[in-house]
């Protein structure tokens, strides 16, 4: 048995990629890699893993019809529970959300999938209670955005429609992990017309996505960019601030974000829009490093040393986006993991930093 705690690892059970298949929205060229808790298994033995947090990747529940979504979500939060009961010290799981329907019923002129906001929101929080007071859910999973409406913009996680989650998830402690997704400008399908692309953009296209140009597929180069916008629209519309005890996980590294957080500092600085929010450059920057950092499709020489020279000491974490990375990436990034040159920081990536945030897997 090895010794990482690999905290960005998907599930896709039979279920969710046939509903998936069903919507017609997988982009042209995408195959759903296969996945089994036996396949899983093999490939954690295969690279020292001894313990997955198991999460579902983008698109999470857009293609769903907006009264599915809770279904699906409760669907999907039993499969993994019981993933993690049949292995209990291999497997955790972050509990999966309803939460497109609130920000759709919230949106602009409300109503949108034809439920009230109390309503909606109760859902929400009732699958939120379930998946930790009865699964016993090692965290929820959230993306970037969601989509705002007919017409409307992709909705950020700083976004008003989603404080009362937040003050929730704060009052539980919550480990979050946030995914990136495509940024969808139309609402997740319905009874009624074609389903939007997950890629953004028409359903009749390539598939590949608006930022990254011809030929290259949406998680390539857009995706750590979502993470990037997600991770400042949360400093800035002062979640970070307001929720101090939930503990976000970004993905790959936090995107972008270790790049440019002094750019974006400095230049929100400069233009007097800091001011107007009433921080200062050194505490965006220190909001910006409260983050978790995984390494997926990270754990490179260069960007590794860019995450950890970032980072506040011990919240740095390994990462496989397993079964979407494959093993030749995984091998590789490990390397770089396991020689890592200074001991400490290396036992706390491999599994030091994620004990601290799941005691439960603490090695006896």
């Amino acid at each position: 048995m090895g010794k990482l705690i690999d905290v960005h690892h998907h599930i896709l059970d039979e279920d969710y990629v046939n509903a998936w298949k069903a919507s017609g929205t997988i982009p042209p060229g995408l195959t759903p890699p296969a996945w089994t808790p036996q396949l899983d298994l093999e490939f954690m033995d295969r690279h020292g893993i001894d313990a997955a947090i198991l999460s579902l990747s983008a698109p999470g529940l857009a293609f769903v019809a907006d009264w599915n979504q809770a279904a699906l979500a409760r669907k999907i939060n039993e499969t993994c529970a019981a993933v993690r009961d049949q292995k209990p010290s291999r497997f955790g799981f972050f509990a999966t959300l309803p939460v497109d329907n609130l920000v759709n019923v919230n949106g602009p002129g409300g109503g949108g999938n034809g439920g009230s906001v109390e309503g909606v929101e109760e859902g929400v929080m009732a699958e939120l209670a379930h998946a930790f007071d009865n699964l016993r859910a090692d965290g929820v999973t959230l993306l970037t955005s969601y989509s705002g409406g007919q017409g409307q913009p992709p909705v950020y996680l700083g976004d008003a429609r989603f404080r009362g989650l937040w003050a929730e998830l704060d009052r539980r402690e919550a480990v979050v992990f946030v995914h990136p997704t495509s940024p969808q400008a139309a609402p997740p399908p319905s009874s009624q017309g074609n389903p939007p692309s997950i890629s953004g953009g028409s359903t009749s296209g390539s598939g590949v996505g608006r930022g990254g140009g011809p030929g290259v597929p949406p998680p390539i180069i857009d995706f750590p960019h979502e993470t990037t916008r997600c991770a400042v629209n949360l400093i800035i519309s002062n979640v970070v601030r307001d929720f101090p005890r939930v503990k976000i996980i970004l993905s790959h590294g936090g995107g972008t974000l270790p790049f440019v957080a002094r750019r974006v500092a400095d230049l929100m600085a400069d233009s007097g829009l800091l001011g107007k929010l009433g921080k200062t450059v050194e505490r965006f920057l220190d909001e910006a490093r409260s983050f978790y950092f995984d390494l997926a499709l990270t754990g490179y020489e260069e960007s590794m040393a860019l995450v950890l020279s970032f980072a506040k000491e011990g919240q740095v974490l390994y990462g496989s986006d397993f079964p979407f990375a494959r093993d030749r990436a995984v091998a590789g990034q490990l390397s770089t993991v396991k020689g890592w040159r200074d001991e400490k920081v290396r036992e706390s990536v491999e599994r030091g930093a994620a004990e601290r945030l799941f005691p439960r897997l603490v090695q006896q």
